[in-house]
């Protein structure tokens, strides 16, 4: 720290400057720390007193006497008249930093969550240094040099970590994961990765387990973004299933399986997240309202009201609106072979209408209970050529997967992934930036 101040202060400033020691005069011995941390001056010569370097500890005093450090934390719509207003500097900085760091003065880099350091001069009130950090770690500086600003990007000021997590769920996935150290952003991550083939609502059991190896991004001792998840495994109900980060030769990026074959599928398990199926796809079912037998071509999801639903897969909605016994109604066709309909909604989702490219997993309606229903649930129908289909018994293809012609290198990147996921990996920096100013 000591260190820094003296750099800070003779780089930026300009107020001290130290003499080096002359060749032919090479210090006795290096400099000592003592178990205070106060540094002792390097031994010279006793022929020749010469130069020496002050106590950069009294020389750190000395910079804090003469400056003042303020902080202003950028909240929704500050601008940087408003920053300066509330920091107590003339707004004509604004003016000043426009003529000689116009990138500096760029709405569309401040954003919420930004700090702005300002070091004030206590004598004269006059601004000598100002500091931009983003919320990614990225640092803008701008110095005043006589009458003049001059200014510089002050590099990303951030690293990145690799971290692990595992633990064993003992109630929710959520808590579990918590409690063994996994970013919180990061758990909806681990769950998107295995909603193909896992369904979090109803396979999931106490005593199974998981293990996460991530990137965590840390800028002044603080973190500033968690993710990407490089590689997970997940044991469920007694199947274990494996998930790897791996970029293709022409940039596609995708989590892969222990084959090579992509965690994404062309449809999601489920279009919700529900308590229970309360009926299942069947040519003979006692209608609740309607008292009789009759065919049910689809799935019931029992759910609270108000239950998000999601598209199942990627496709264009063809229906919105009220239909008959199945209530509020979105029909989505999702290729020439397939399509799905979710029934009985208590409302569509905002904005939503007839013509809308949706994504797998956009919320398109809420579970409800119009049309005939006796409690909230969701009916889903899947078609396939225009019959309906078991979509529970119905198995569906990967997307892209790993090439015959690179299974070798990602089974080499698997085995050091697979490695970090058996134990505690020490966390290292992995790609340092640009030293901090």
């Amino acid at each position: 720290m000591g260190v820094a101040a003296f750099v800070m202060a003779a780089a930026f400033l300009g107020w001290h400057q130290a003499p080096s020691i002359p060749p032919q005069a090479p210090p006795q011995g290096p400099a000592r720390v003592s178990s205070s941390i106060a540094v002792s001056p390097l031994p010279l010569p006793a022929t020749d007193p010469g130069p020496y370097y002050d106590d950069i500890f009294a020389l750190e005093q000395s910079y804090w006497e003469r400056f003042e450090k303020r902080t202003h934390r950028v909240a929704k719509g500050d601008s940087l008249y408003k920053i300066l207003q509330e920091s107590g500097l003339p707004t004509g900085c604004v003016l000043e930093w426009q003529k000689t760091c116009p990138q500096f003065c760029r709405p569309d880099r401040i954003r919420p969550g930004d700090r702005f350091d300002i070091y004030i001069d206590k004598r004269s009130g006059t601004p000598m240094r100002v500091v931009h950090t983003g919320k990614d770690g990225g640092k803008a500086l701008l110095v005043r040099t006589g009458e003049n600003w001059t200014c510089r990007d002050g590099g990303a000021g951030s690293f990145v970590l690799q971290e692990w997590a595992s633990g064993t769920i003992t109630d929710t996935l959520y808590e579990s994961c918590l409690r063994a150290g996994l970013p919180s952003s990061l758990i909806m991550e681990l769950a998107d990765l295995f909603a193909f083939d896992i369904d979090f609502t109803s396979d999931l059991r106490v005593g199974d387990t998981f293990s996460v190896y991530f990137e965590q991004t840390v800028s002044d001792g603080r973190l500033v973004k968690a993710g990407p998840i490089l590689a997970a495994v997940m044991q469920v109900s007694g199947r274990t299933y494996q998930a790897y980060y791996y970029e293709l030769p022409d940039g596609y990026r995708d989590y892969f399986d222990e084959k090579g074959q992509s965690l994404r599928k062309m449809f999601l398990k489920a279009p919700l997240s529900y308590r229970r199926i309360s009926s299942t796809f069947t040519y003979r079912r006692f209608h609740p309202v309607l008292k009789i037998y009759r065919p049910h071509l689809g799935i019931d999801y029992a759910a609270p009201t108000g239950t998000p639903v999601s598209a199942l897969g990627d496709g264009k909605v063809v229906f919105k609106g009220w239909k008959g016994g199945f209530g509020r109604y979105v029909e989505i066709k999702h290729n020439a072979t397939y399509k799905t309909t979710y029934g009985h909604l208590s409302r569509f989702a905002k904005g939503l209408k007839v013509g809308d490219q949706v994504r797998q997993g956009d919320v398109i309606g809420y579970v409800g209970s119009s049309g005939l229903a006796t409690g909230p649930h969701l009916d889903f129908r899947f078609y396939k050529n225009g019959k309906p289909v078991d979509f529970l018994k119905t198995t569906f293809p990967h997307t892209r997967s790993v090439p015959k012609k690179l299974m070798a290198d990602f089974q080499a990147a698997r085995e050091r992934y697979w490695a970090k996921l058996q134990g505690p990996a020490v966390a290292r920096v992995d790609r340092p930036s640009a030293a901090s100013p």
